[in-house]
């Protein structure tokens, strides 16, 4: 069986977000949501010329339509939170409609909208990019991919049929950890990010004032052969023991503004690693494939696969 990793993994993330923030899980309103996320995330690094044709205007109203959702719900929500047919803590809209903040505030339902179009995108499509780089570099290199399987199959020994994963599961998967680890070395899923500085200061004799806008690359970093010996070699040992040196490896950025969904990204990855080497092994129907960054690292192509089911 041939299928699109891509594809595939954009229903997965996207889905399962849905579930977890909105208990939102029918699968035509998920597939347009969905679909109108992928045009807003592709303006959404565009120049800002709001007209017709333009990348950022094609965001702008994908924006407008996802927030019309959002707010649909919203209302829905309120009347079953108010006639208690749905608890206050059964999603994370709920519980943001029911919960002020220090001063007896509430958000408002834009203010609501806006932090849940917020979370949807970055609740799924980094996952979705380091998920099909995962899906890449296993089918690259056959021997991670069984040691990672022996490492999922050493951890559902014991457990009844059909039981799920627990806590203490996932954190048994070192070796499966460190290999994400690497593909994100290698292939992290965003370029850098934008910082100001907030004081004068001088780096490699580059005198940098206050005010100045920055943009700090990943890829540079990891591939620093200072910070990385051989950088340009697949190698999971690198994040054994206490692994790089700190603020070098930054997939999820660093410092105070480090990534929030860092742990949520973790999860969602690991357990999807879990299933899928137990369930299949596959071949890369083009070993070469390009992958681009647009904004996010994706494949050209989406990334075919030839499935065939494993016998465990």
């Amino acid at each position: 069986m041939q299928v699109h990793v891509y594809t595939i993994i954009q229903l997965y993330t996207f889905e399962l977000a849905c579930c977890l923030f909105l208990s939102f899980g029918n699968s035509s309103q998920v597939a347009n949501l969905s679909s109108l996320f992928d045009v807003f995330l592709k303006g959404i690094f565009a120049l800002s010329i709001n007209f017709p044709g333009t990348r950022f205007h094609r965001a702008m109203k994908a924006a407008d339509a996802i927030k019309k959702e959002i707010k649909m719900l919203l209302k829905k929500k309120k009347v079953d939170l108010e006639e208690n047919r749905i608890s206050p803590t059964k999603d994370l809209l709920s519980h943001l409609l029911v919960t002020s903040d220090t001063n007896g505030r509430f958000l408002t339902e834009t203010e609501i909208s806006d932090n849940i179009l917020l979370l949807l995108f970055a609740g799924h499509d980094t996952s979705r990019s380091v998920l099909s780089s995962v899906m890449k570099y296993l089918g690259q290199l056959p021997e991670v991919y069984e040691r990672v399987l022996k490492e999922q199959l050493e951890i559902s020994q014991g457990k009844e049929e059909a039981e799920l994963l627990h806590w203490e599961d996932v954190q048994k998967m070192k070796y499966t950890w460190n290999v994400v680890s690497e593909v994100m070395r290698l292939s992290p899923p965003v370029r850098g990010a934008y910082r100001e500085a907030i004081k004068d200061f001088t780096y490699a004799d580059y005198n940098i004032p206050k005010g100045w806008k920055l943009q700090w690359s990943t890829n540079a970093s990891h591939k620093d052969p200072t910070l990385f010996s051989n950088p340009g070699n697949f190698d999971p040992s690198r994040f054994e023991g206490e692994g790089p040196t700190p603020f070098s490896y930054v997939p999820f950025g660093g410092g105070p503004r480090m990534c929030l969904g860092q742990e949520f990204a973790r999860l969602e990855i690991l357990v999807f690693m879990h299933n899928i080497v137990k369930s299949f092994k596959w071949d890369l129907v083009i070993p070469d494939e390009k992958f681009k960054y647009d904004p996010m690292l994706e494949p050209e192509k989406g990334l075919p696969i030839q499935l065939q089911p494993s016998h465990f």
